[in-house]
């Protein structure tokens, strides 16, 4: 079977997904659950596929299920979730009354072809300290100017940094927030960056931002989050030795994969 963890890592963008490993086949009628939420943020990353056999080929990618029944709950109140019409496999709240909120504890219940599976995760508290060196990058021309070679592009740099005394992980995301952004002479040239920028998980208390890794003029807004406990053990699960052959870190009972949650802090910046 191919890890799941690569599935759910190359989803979040935050690892390069260079190989798979390979575990011990599990059961035929099993399935796999990613299901993240943010503090703030309506409840859209919630997927739901099948597991592929071990023999299966490396361009293979598992089924999705568009069948589950999903849904979430928060002390008595329960959200039950809706399959995403334009992307098999994902769910969402269509509902405007669900406020994730820094201590929720949420509970996910998840069905499919009558197999139930439960799990459990508390909203972590939000980064401290998130600030950023400057408030603004200067975008290189095309063709480039005098002097404004490679080395130049990759000098211009915004350092994000927050307080992390426990070396706790932490992943930044990077989004234009233009109505109508303009796009950036070099991004035809770096087109492997997609619009979205999403880094490593790191454990240190800082990131550096590289005009080289954008795409549009304007406001940007980093979005600094903390990772919950099950995600920092799934994120370490990746740097096992595939020779162990051990199933990947899951807290979903009765099926695989992982449910956690997120909080953010942030702060804009922008690029001219």
């Amino acid at each position: 079977m191919r890890n799941w963890f690569t599935v759910i890592v190359c989803l979040m963008g935050s690892v390069a997904c260079e190989g798979d490993l390979e575990f011990v086949a599990p059961d035929p009628d099993t399935f796999v659950i990613q299901a993240f939420l943010f503090a703030d943020e309506p409840v859209e990353w919630v997927t739901v596929s099948g597991v592929l056999p071990i023999d299966a080929d490396s361009t293979e990618v598992a089924p999705v299920i568009s069948t589950a029944a999903i849904t979430l709950f928060r002390g008595t109140e329960r959200f039950d979730l809706q399959a995403t019409s334009n992307e098999p496999g994902r769910y969402h709240y269509p509902g405007g009354d669900l406020d994730i909120q820094i201590g929720d504890v949420f509970r996910l219940e998840a069905t499919v072809n009558g197999r139930i599976a439960t799990a459990e995760t508390v909203v972590p508290v939000a980064p401290v300290g998130l600030g950023l060196s400057a408030d603004s990058l200067i975008a290189p021309t095309f063709p480039p100017q005098r002097g404004q070679g490679p080395g130049s592009l990759l000098n211009r740099t915004i350092t994000a940094r927050w307080m992390n005394t426990g070396d706790q992980l932490h992943f930044v995301v990077i989004d234009n927030i233009e109505v109508a952004p303009q796009i950036l002479p070099t991004t035809a040239i770096f087109s492997r960056f997609a619009a979205r920028l999403i880094q490593q998980p790191t454990a240190a208390d800082s990131s550096v931002v590289r005009v080289v890794m954008l795409t549009h003029y304007g406001q940007h807004r980093l979005k600094l989050y903390r990772v919950n406990d099950e995600y920092v053990d799934l994120y370490r699960g990746l740097q096992q030795d595939s020779r162990d052959l051990n199933e990947p870190p899951s807290n979903i009972h009765g099926a695989l994969g992982i449910f956690s949650a997120f909080s953010a802090d942030s702060s804009f910046f922008e690029v001219r």
